[in-house]
């Protein structure tokens, strides 16, 4: 099982504990795009069940739109990724 494989997994878990109530939705930031692209982003990420924030200090899930493609984890347990893994994330979770 490969990284963004186990996040997808952790996310697809958090999002089925907040619909029974037990914890609240993800939450999702996009940074370093146009406003069209986000709009569109969040409007898929409501689609899978995130909830995403126009502005959070601790996100669930930071996707940056960035040379650096590694995925990494901060002191407060916010995932940073690129656009590219965004996107596995949502077709992982929409299947």
């Amino acid at each position: 099982m490969t990284i963004l494989e186990r996040i997808a997994k952790e996310i697809e878990e958090k999002i089925k504990k907040a619909s029974m109530g037990k914890t609240i939705r993800p939450s999702v930031l996009f940074c370093g795009c146009n406003p069209q692209i986000k709009k569109d982003m969040h409007k898929r990420a409501k689609r899978v069940g995130l909830n995403p924030a126009y502005s959070i200090k601790h996100p669930t899930i930071k996707v940056e739109l960035q040379n650096n493609i590694k995925i990494e984890t901060d002191k407060y347990k916010t995932i940073n990724m690129h656009y590219e893994h965004f996107e596995f994330i949502c077709r992982y979770l929409e299947s």
